[in-house]
């Protein structure tokens, strides 16, 4: 016996195992190719090549567990993939918890992730986050993508504004003491101090474009407001003066009125404007050396909210 090619234990077959017409096999014959048979069938079927008659066509090949003893497919030459470019697998999957995100291919093609934050949070960010139209809340909910009821939203406006809209049912919590605020209604929309007793100075100042004299007049002063920040003229003004031209101690003040009367102006021919008149007890108008504005109103775009209950 001996191992032989399937070509050759075909043609020994072929040569010794002819019609026995003649009675010329003998049990030798039939022994020995069938111990070739034994023999070669190993080399045969480990030699793989099976394209043309393709055995295991339209079946499963399976390696089954019998009695507790396993029957493995042991490649050691890799697995051939032909519906994926006839691509070689040489070790074994690892399962999604035994892959190393650094082994991944593709990590330095096209844009994979350029930055990402760490679930501990110690990471900081490498560059600006853009969120587009999406909104920044608690649940994270994509039912809320496109609603102004909860969270935070960055808004384009142009190429240099940008709003944060907070939704409407977001509050701001300020944890040192619990208070909250769920809208800036409450914030002065424009304030100043100025000292008018010889030439007009202002010391601090917010969303106020000018101030000037009227007619050169004693005690009376204009105020004009930057475009936009009021929605009408119907805003709330607090206003003080000492209604002297000195302020050098605590006793330099008089009683006085501080009248703000007219309110001009629409944001859109001319600017917003109020007058400040300061009157003495005396009756005279007077320049003062101290003089405070704070103004409170609805702004463009803003809701009027609930209105008071009106009892007469």
């Amino acid at each position: 016996m001996a191992i032989k090619s399937q070509a050759e234990i075909k043609a020994n077959i072929q040569s010794e195992l002819s019609d026995n017409n003649a009675g010329l096999i003998s049990a030798y014959d039939v022994r020995h190719n069938m111990e070739d048979i034994v023999d070669s069938i190993n080399q045969i079927v480990a030699s793989g090549n099976f394209d043309a008659t393709t055995p295991f066509r339209g079946s499963n090949v399976r390696a089954k567990i019998v009695n507790g003893n396993y029957g493995c497919f042991i490649a050691e030459s890799g697995i051939i993939f032909p519906n994926d470019s006839n691509s070689i697998q040489t070790s074994a999957y690892p399962g999604s918890s035994g892959i190393q995100h650094g082994s991944l291919a593709g990590l330095s093609t096209g844009d994979p992730h350029t930055q990402y934050l760490n679930t501990n949070g110690t990471r900081l960010m490498e560059n600006n986050l853009g969120l587009g139209s999406n909104w920044i809340n608690s649940s994270g909910n994509s039912s809320i993508v496109s609603s102004n009821n909860r969270g935070l939203q960055f808004q384009y406006v142009s190429g240099s504004i940008e709003n944060i809209n907070v939704g409407g049912g977001t509050r701001l919590v300020f944890k040192n003491d619990n208070s909250s605020l769920s809208s800036s209604m409450g914030v002065a929309k424009a304030w100043i101090n100025f000292n008018g007793s010889g030439s007009i100075s202002v010391r601090e100042a917010y969303n106020i474009k000018q101030i000037e004299r009227v007619n050169s007049s004693v005690g009376k002063y204009k105020v004009t407001f930057v475009s936009g920040i009021l929605a009408n003229n119907n805003y709330t003004v607090i206003a003080n003066s000492n209604a002297r031209g000195d302020n050098d101690s605590g006793e330099d003040f008089e009683i006085n009125t501080v009248g703000v009367v007219v309110r001009a102006g629409n944001d859109s021919s001319t600017l917003r404007t109020l007058t400040f008149y300061i009157l003495n007890s005396a009756g005279q108008y007077v320049d003062a050396a101290v003089n405070d504005l704070v103004v409170f109103g609805r702004e463009n775009g803003a809701s009027s909210g609930v209105q008071p209950i009106i009892v007469n």
